[in-house]
């Protein structure tokens, strides 16, 4: 845990006497915050640029997650198979404002993000009057504008629509260019276009100038080069660029995009935190960036979670064979609740001798499985058929024991699809479920292409059918109330 964090600028209320008992208090700076006078500084400070707010808890949204108890003779799921649901569980569930602020919950991803934010902008600020050796000022400014950019694209993709032709009109989130130096500072919400046009720029400005020879060990923990290109790929396939999402790609991959697959033949452990530490390992090179993330969500005796059932449609294929995904087993708890070996957590403790403190896990924030998933969807709606399914086959090898899709008409039979390309678009979307399970990008596909869902609640928590449309505004998760009590427009319902 690092302790170069700076806060948003606070009021500070100074009651003094005059005289000279007060002077020597007067001499002191009445802001404690770190001196941003080194290039050193800057780069500590900016490794801490990376918000420490999980938006895995996204899949809540979706259908990764379920009722969790299994159906009783009559076809009701009577309870929750024995975890214990939280209010906020059921706000998020059932696409409810959630009016808790704790881990996992979007205030707190909020929170977290802007201040990660936060941090950019003191670095900004300073970063190009400082002494010191360019090169390395270059590096730091790239790792701050990138850290910037991807921060405020994982907001508006939160709190707002998908980009889409009402891009220019849809409520965005603020984009925070400068530090805080005022008491409570007026912030409007950008577009969703506005906010896409400043990550756009500050990408390709911090892409130009980043540099990792200034980074020590895996260099995971860092927006490295490659993160920033496993990073763009995700910013134009979001938007709809598929030309640049296929060039960002194609520079990540080079020629040997099997290096960033994960094999899940090297997963074996001795039981689920050996297996999850070597899934999460910076060492393996499909996990391109890594984060830690302050998080209670790898609890899996907490919350909605799928039943044996529902990983088995989950993981269903055309094949008919064991998706090696679930190879390093299907782990239980309660009664019902399945989940598999991703998440491992830690627990960060205030001090030695405390029994308090903050649980997290080692977030795999951008993979190169998602690079070529990225690629593969670029290519299809660039008109290439068949590179689209080459890349998607580059997975599937490793993952269906070395079969390959190949019959298109099946695939539009197993899918009941209208085409081809729409068997290809839903297998695309399918082999991303599997792969991000636990990492909440599910969230923003449902998001991207208008998918529904729909949840059941347990009889032991209310019982009743809900859904969410395929247009649904919901889908923009609402913004905090204290944002809202502070004069930012909320997001209509």
């Amino acid at each position: 845990m690092k302790n170069y964090k700076l806060t948003s600028y606070i009021l500070l209320l100074l009651l003094v006497t005059i005289g000279s008992s007060c002077e020597n208090y007067l001499d002191e700076a009445p802001d404690d915050r770190l001196e941003l006078d080194t290039v050193e500084k800057a780069a500590k400070v900016v490794a801490d640029a990376y918000s420490q707010g999980s938006y895995a808890f996204t899949d809540a949204y979706t259908d990764l997650v379920g009722p969790t108890g299994n159906p009783d003779s009559g076809g009701v799921i009577q309870t929750s198979g024995g975890n214990t649901i939280r209010l906020q569980d059921t706000q998020i569930y059932t696409w409810d404002n959630v009016t808790a602020i704790f881990q996992d919950t979007p205030t707190y991803f909020w929170d977290q993000t802007y201040e990660a934010i936060a941090q950019t902008n003191e670095v900004l600020a300073v970063i190009d009057n400082l002494e010191g050796d360019q090169d390395l000022k270059n590096a730091v400014k790239g790792e701050a504008l990138l850290a910037r950019a991807y921060n405020h694209f994982m907001l508006v993709n939160m709190f707002g629509m998908h980009y889409d032709q009402n891009a220019s009109s849809n409520l965005g989130v603020p984009y925070v260019l400068k530090p805080e130096t005022e008491f409570l500072p007026t912030y409007t919400r950008n577009t969703v276009a506005e906010v896409y046009d400043l990550v756009e720029k500050d990408l390709l400005e911090g892409l130009a100038l980043i540099k990792d020879d200034f980074f020590s060990g895996t260099k995971k923990y860092h927006f490295t080069k490659k993160a920033a290109q496993a990073f763009a790929s995700r910013f134009y396939l979001w938007k709809g660029d598929y030309a640049k999402c296929k060039t960002y790609s194609d520079l990540f991959l080079g020629g040997s995009p099997q290096t960033y697959i994960k094999d899940y033949a090297t997963l074996t452990g001795s039981g689920y935190n050996d297996i999850a530490d070597k899934y999460g390992s910076p060492e393996d090179e499909s996990n391109v960036l890594v984060v830690q993330k302050f998080s209670t969500f790898q609890r899996r005796s907490i919350g909605y979670r799928l039943n044996s059932a529902g990983i088995n449609n989950t993981f269903a294929n055309i094949f008919n064979v064991a998706d090696a995904r679930t190879s390093t087993g299907v782990w239980n708890v309660g009664t019902d609740a399945r989940y598999l070996s991703r998440l491992r957590e830690y627990f960060f403790r205030e001090n030695l001798s405390s029994n308090s403190g903050l649980a997290y896990h080692i977030s795999q924030e951008l993979k190169g499985e998602e690079v070529i998933l990225n690629r593969a969807e670029a290519n299809l709606f660039l008109g290439d058929q068949a590179a689209a399914l080459a890349d998607i086959n580059l997975i599937a090898n490793n993952r269906y024991a070395g079969n390959q899709y190949t019959d298109l008409a099946a695939l539009v039979t197993f899918y009941s699809a209208s085409s081809e390309t729409d068997a290809i678009t839903q297998l695309i979307l399918d082999e991303r479920k599997k792969e991000f399970i636990d990492h909440g990008l599910r969230w923003f596909d449902i998001k991207r292409f208008n998918l529904p869902v729909t949840h059941v609640l347990p009889v032991s928590e209310g019982g009743g059918t809900f859904e969410l449309t395929a247009n649904d505004l919901r889908k923009a998760i609402q913004i905090p109330d204290d944002a809202i009590s502070f004069g930012l427009t909320p997001n209509p319902r």
